[in-house]
């Protein structure tokens, strides 16, 4: 049967809901769909990868197309895109996020299938959002998460100060977070993504649909748990005897002997009593052969409870 129309396109093709389902798309380079842009079936035939948090099903035959579009780079479905079935065939690669279509995923044909399990989110719900090839986005205070589809993004999201989710879906997408006191949830759809999170964040990669993906921790800067180094210890102690406590990283240490938790900053407590001539210890009487050790963990010089100005105005109101 042939199809009522088709199509020829020449550069990136977005499908927004205005073609007649059901729409055959062949010959393209990528394809990205966003969530709920197909409201039928997805039939995937012939692509090179299919990367998937869509649960992967066996459906009918694909319908015979209204309309038939052939392209020659990327395409991107749009929420609603589709009114009703899709397929797609002879195309590159293929990234489904969660929830992007009412119906079936099914895959015949391709050389690989990287899936996972739906993560339990809502990408329509995340505040800060970029879609398609190359973009840059720089946001702050986010209060659910971040979304990208596409390839080739650079996302910076600053004073991160709750727990959010990252949805990365497409491929070459580098994303920072940085803030204090959150957990970034980060998943995966595609390959060769990296998202870093600042020494003050915690992260853990929920889901990963895909390879070469990576989650970069920057190390919790050590200088931060030291409330007094020795020079600051010895000038406070003037003339005559004293006893003092300081702090100095620990070398060569990956494990906090207090908490028992790998950690990137230990610090050990030492305590020094000695005979003072103009803040110099002249003469110790002893010293502490086995000092306490804390870490970012454990150490309450990690967590820092001041607020922002922000968070200040809110708590006015």
């Amino acid at each position: 049967m042939t199809a009522d129309r088709t199509v020829s396109s020449t550069g990136d093709l977005t499908l927004a809901g205005s073609e007649s389902p059901p729409v055959s798309v062949t010959d393209t380079a990528d394809v990205f769909l966003r969530a709920e842009s197909v409201a039928g079936d997805v039939h995937v035939t012939d692509a090179e990868y299919v990367f998937t948090h869509q649960t992967l099903g066996q459906s009918a035959e694909p319908p015979d197309p209204r309309t038939r579009i052939q392209g020659d780079e990327d395409a991107y479905a749009e929420p609603g895109g589709v009114g009703g079935d899709l397929t797609l065939s002879n195309v590159a690669d293929v990234f489904v996020p969660v929830d992007a279509a009412d119906g079936t995923l099914s895959v015949l044909g391709s050389e690989n299938v990287y899936s996972a399990s739906a993560p339990d989110l809502d990408p329509g719900a995340c505040d800060v959002v970029s879609h398609g090839w190359q973009q840059r986005t720089r946001a702050s205070d986010p209060d659910t998460g971040v979304y990208v589809t596409g390839a080739g993004h650079d996302v910076t999201v600053d004073r991160v100060r709750t727990d959010v989710d990252v949805y990365v879906v497409g491929w070459g997408h580098e994303i920072h977070l940085d803030g204090r006191g959150g957990e970034v949830s980060v998943h995966f759809c595609g390959y060769d993504n990296s998202v870093s999170v600042g020494p003050y964040l915690g992260s853990t990669v929920e889901s990963d649909a895909g390879f070469g993906n990576a989650v970069d921790e920057e190390p919790f800067p050590v200088e931060d748990l030291v409330e007094q180094s020795k020079r600051e210890a010895c000038e406070t102690a003037g003339f005559g005897r004293h006893k003092v406590v300081y702090q100095e990283p620990a070398t060569d240490e990956e494990w906090c002997g207090n908490c028992g938790e790998p950690a990137d900053a230990i610090v050990e407590r030492h305590q020094m009593e000695a005979f003072f001539l103009f803040s110099y210890p002249v003469w110790v009487y002893e010293r502490s052969t086995n000092p306490a050790t804390e870490c970012e963990h454990c150490s309450p010089n990690a967590h820092d409870a001041t607020l922002t100005s922000e968070e200040r105005r809110k708590v006015l109101q």
